[in-house]
């Protein structure tokens, strides 16, 4: 009897608090001068799985309430407030405490991947503190700035960054089965070999927690896609429009060269349109002894894209679904980033991808040389 009058009092109890089972709550409160009543956006950062909710913002305080069923990365935003605040959310209880001038110094409290999120990225903030990285940025792109002290800052960017690595590596090693976790492998896969994130992924499927979340089936895809990218496997073939409305594939490109390069770029990528000139260049010196290029655009503005073609001088074919980052192609081919390459054969089968901007012209040098001393040897 003590027992069940125990166990009543509890779930009594728990009823009290308002609290629900597989569901958050966020209570946030906003100080500071002429705060008027506003509405509140509650958004993640997903393409894929966009989810935004709206709350209202009286007398300095607001609440969100509902379920998540993929934990993630979150922004809250204010009309009228400049700023955002940051969370990872999943089913648990918040508070949040922001002072309107500034929302990057937001004290967010609750949720257990949350709390473990903001010291992993407290421990980043004070490593580029002890680096001086703010500073040194600035100093980077001083046009004083000489290339030697360029390197030099180079070098120490780098070493923070494996430093920062390594507080990553730490992190997935301390919280295998954390949400956190499972996000990074899906964002940086190709930082893992291949049996270790498939590995991973089966820890995942294995947990009920992780049933429904969108990123374990996004691993599972993107897992496979790599698969089918690794070299000596054959190109995913593709046909899409040029801008003047001709359908274009890309075996009809590769068939005609010794060495094809699929480069991913986009009229509104400052890095690409800065490659551009060199790539012209290289074009213009390997093309006559079998270097093609076949450009796919993920542009989604058709007066953009053609402008940057006319305006880079962009001799070879050139093809896009205008469809920004929703592009199929880009997706066959896990771009998640642009510029990117991917080389083929003759035959159209993967000889290498994503080779950087530096190394590209010695390597198709050297590739088309090799095939030369081949027929020599023949």
């Amino acid at each position: 009897m003590r027992k069940l009058l125990l166990l009543v009092a509890v779930m009594g109890l728990f009823a009290c608090t308002g609290q629900k089972e597989n569901s958050y709550k966020i209570e946030g409160t906003v100080t500071g001068d002429s705060i008027t009543d506003a509405k509140v956006y509650l958004q993640n950062f997903s393409r894929t799985n966009p989810v935004k909710d709206t709350a209202d913002l009286v007398e300095g305080k607001f609440v969100f309430e509902g379920s998540i069923e993929t934990p993630d990365t979150y922004a809250i935003t204010i009309d009228g407030i400049k700023g955002r605040i940051m969370l990872f959310l999943e089913n648990a209880n918040y508070t949040i405490e922001a002072a309107k001038e500034d929302f990057s110094k937001a004290v967010v409290k609750g949720g257990v991947t949350n709390e473990l999120v903001n010291a992993l990225n407290a421990k980043k903030d004070s490593l580029s503190k002890t680096y001086n990285m703010g500073e040194l940025f600035a100093e980077y792109e001083n046009p004083a700035t000489t290339p030697e002290r360029r390197m030099v800052i180079d070098s120490l960017y780098e070493k923070m960054q494996k430093e920062m690595a390594a507080y990553d590596s730490l992190f997935y090693v301390n919280n295998p089965a954390s949400p956190y976790t499972l996000i990074q492998y899906v964002r940086n896969l190709e930082s893992f070999k291949i049996e270790d994130a498939e590995a991973k992924l089966a820890s995942f499927k294995a947990l009920p927690e992780f049933t429904s979340n969108t990123y374990v089936a996004e691993l599972e895809s993107d897992i496979a896609t790599l698969k089918s990218l690794v070299p000596g496997m054959k190109a995913p073939e593709f046909t899409l429009n040029d801008p003047k409305g001709n359908q274009i594939s890309l075996s009809s490109v590769y068939t005609q060269n010794k060495i094809t390069m699929i480069d991913f770029w986009a009229g509104w990528c400052s890095p690409c349109r800065q490659f551009n000139p060199t790539l012209v260049k290289i074009y213009k010196e390997l093309n006559k002894t079998g270097f093609g290029v076949i450009g796919v655009s993920l542009d989604k503005d058709a007066e953009l894209w053609n402008k940057a073609i006319a305006d880079d001088k962009l001799e070879w074919a050139q093809v896009s679904e205008l469809k920004y980052w929703e592009s199929e192609v880009a997706k066959k081919y896990h771009v998640r980033y642009i510029p990117q390459n991917i080389f083929v054969d003759q035959n159209g089968n993967i000889i290498r991808r994503q080779v950087s901007t530096d190394e590209i012209l010695g390597f198709v040098k050297g590739y088309i040389d090799s095939l030369k001393s081949a027929e020599v040897k023949q």
